[in-house]
């Protein structure tokens, strides 16, 4: 019994840890660029995850070449397009609205398994993409402290391409951490995202002269992304995961929508409106919804 509590103890912690997150890129986007923000966080990351790797290393994963390829595929999903839209989509709109947006990633995964894997999309999954569609809608209409505009479109618009492209990264590595080390797996994505990120980096802005300029604080903001979420809250999820089980796991990832909310008010003063409080509670019925579905699935299955 005590163990489980350490398992729930640790995705809680996940959850406040990934919420704040978004609230962390905000902040940063003051001093750097979006392209700059996430070389920097990738660069950090994969070196904290040597460590880790290097005692292991005479163990690490022996992949073929079409393993290699999904890997390079996820990691440039993960970092070109689920990163930089994530980050380019909150210089215009804040970072509260996009925590909720970019938690719709379990509306796209149901909807790529039906078109492209071709499984099937029963009514809990349709009312459920519809209810979470329908609270990004009102949240674009209605939440918020600005009016409708272009940049606030564009801003919710990029941060939905994030949540696909995370559905994408999923899917892509989903066989490779179930036949490997899913530690090295993610490890190899992430360099290979941030390789594919630096010739953008380079011919984009001016990385090292932002990187000389910027304070204290943010630094400490660009080591809590990359140690705190990419490292730190990778491996808590993996914990959590491996001892409560996919279903019990994914409720806690349902707290991060409101709890990236909850700090966006605290931490940066974002105002909370009934729009916002309705279209999360459409999102949240929507992903519980589509929950619960494959959690039918898995037990029919089982």
């Amino acid at each position: 019994m005590k163990s489980r509590w350490k398992h729930h103890l640790q995705l809680f912690a996940v959850c406040w840890i990934w919420g704040l997150a978004f609230v962390g890129v905000k902040v940063l986007l003051d001093e750097v660029s979006y392209i700059t923000l996430n070389l920097l966080r990738f660069l950090l990351a994969g070196m904290v995850f040597l460590p880790f790797l290097l005692p292991r290393w005479r163990v690490r994963p022996r992949l073929s070449v079409g393993e290699w390829t999904l890997v390079f595929l996820a990691g440039v999903s993960a970092v070109y397009g689920y990163h930089l839209a994530l980050t380019y989509g909150e210089t215009t709109i804040p970072a509260g609205t996009a925590g909720l947006i970019a938690n719709t990633t379990p509306i796209f995964a149901a909807l790529f398994a039906r078109f492209i894997l071709g499984e099937s999309l029963g009514p809990l999954k349709v009312s459920g993409t519809a209810a979470a569609m329908g609270g990004v809608a009102v949240i674009t209409l209605m939440g918020g402290d600005a009016s409708l505009g272009a940049g606030r479109v564009q801003g919710i618009l990029l941060v939905l391409v994030a949540a696909a492209a995370w559905a994408v990264y999923t899917v892509l590595l989903k066989p490779l951490v179930d036949e490997h080390d899913p530690l090295f797996i993610t490890a190899y994505a992430i360099f290979l995202g941030t390789l594919a990120l630096l010739p953008l980096a380079l011919a984009c802005g001016d990385c090292a002269g932002e990187v000389a300029s910027l304070s204290g604080a943010g630094w400490g903001w660009l080591v809590f992304l990359s140690l705190g979420c990419t490292v730190i809250g990778y491996l808590l999820y993996s914990e959590g995961l491996e001892g409560l089980g996919a279903s019990q796991a994914a409720f806690y990832i349902y707290l991060i929508a409101p709890i990236s909310l909850f700090w966006g008010w605290i931490w940066l003063g974002e105002r909370v409106n009934a729009g916002l409080f309705i279209g999360t509670a459409l999102i949240l019925a929507g992903l519980v919804a589509v929950g619960m579905e494959e959690r039918k699935a898995a037990v029919g299955s089982g």
